[in-house]
């Protein structure tokens, strides 16, 4: 019987001992690296949780920047409901102001009223004097209509109690307009007993006609008028009165002649006075009322009242007449 040949082949073990170097090799390179795929993959997890916690943080922080947005937005909204109220209470306050004002005025005006209504109760009250001769000498131009309107309703009334308080009353008057507005600049009614000629003294009032058209000055041929009014015949022993009534001043070139005329009109010693009665219109509050100052010298140089003409007309002429 042949022996079995026990002779190992290189080749044959060269390939046994590759197969085992490449399995240690590949037990070896588990064993080495296992730990490393581990801690990877527990990196991978945790990156994972910091990422879904960082979206959650940025939601969170950009709910609560949305509602900071709202919060500023509504401290705005109540910063400007702040401010309009501030503003109302303002305004409010100014008008509670101006309401005031109002009413210390209105309050001021009814006791200046009454203390002329008191003043009129007293001079009804006796005979003034025995004889009145009384001139109105009025601006007639196209400001003055409804001072005209209210003087031809309020005439009969004023001679009336003229009447109650002097035993004879003549009246004369003067309308004048300025020479440049192309019509006639005087208009007369001589010195007119009232006992006799009232109707003929209302119907000159009531038909008195403005001027047509404007003037080419704001101020007035004043002096014209009053030196026609003084030129009329004035009875000695009377009480002689003049009353000018108009919104604007004599003309600049005779301002100062027209005050010397009045200062020499109305002399000390005498029983003659002339009064100044300022009709603040809407043409001349457009020019600041500028013409205001003269009446008040005027009335000033002759010796007479100033007075604006606020109240009822038969008020503002009594005490321009009656009161020395």
């Amino acid at each position: 019987m042949k022996r079995p040949n026990r002779t190992l082949s290189i080749f044959t073990l060269s390939a046994l001992d590759v197969l085992a170097v490449a399995t240690g090799t590949f037990v070896l390179i588990v064993v080495l690296l296992m730990p490393y795929y581990r801690k990877s993959f527990d990196a991978q997890a945790d990156i994972e949780e910091v990422r879904v916690e960082s979206a959650s943080v940025t939601a969170e922080a950009e709910a609560l920047q949305r509602a900071a947005a709202r919060d500023l937005a509504a401290a705005a909204e109540a910063r400007a409901a702040a401010a309009r109220l501030e503003r109302a209470a303002a305004e409010l306050q100014g008008a509670t102001s101006d309401q005031q004002d109002q009413v210390r005025a209105a309050e001021a005006e009814t006791a200046a009223r009454l203390r002329r209504i008191e003043e009129m109760r007293k001079l009804a009250e006796q005979r003034v004097v025995e004889e009145l001769d009384l001139i109105f000498v009025v601006d007639t131009t196209r400001s003055m209509k409804p001072v005209l309107d209210e003087l031809a309703i309020s005439m009969k009334s004023i001679v009336r109690i003229l009447e109650r308080l002097v035993p004879s009353v003549r009246i004369g008057f003067v309308a004048y307009r300025d020479r440049d507005a192309g019509v006639k600049p005087l208009i007369v009614l001589h010195l007119t007993a009232t006992d006799q000629g009232l109707e003929r003294l209302l119907r000159f009032v009531s038909n008195l006609e403005i001027s047509p058209r404007g003037s080419q000055t704001l101020e007035e041929d004043m002096y014209l008028g009053l030196t026609r009014a003084l030129s009329m015949r004035l009875r000695p022993d009377a009480k002689q009165s003049v009353v000018v009534i108009g919104d604007a001043a004599a003309h600049p070139w005779e301002a100062s002649k027209t005050l010397k005329r009045a200062k020499r009109f109305a002399r000390p010693g005498t029983r003659k006075s002339l009064s100044a009665l300022y009709v603040s219109t809407p043409s001349s509050r457009s020019f600041g009322d500028t013409g205001r100052g003269f009446f008040v010298d005027l009335a000033a140089a002759g010796g007479g009242e100033f007075s604006d003409h606020s109240g009822r007309m038969i008020e503002s002429v009594l005490l321009s007449v009656l009161i020395d």
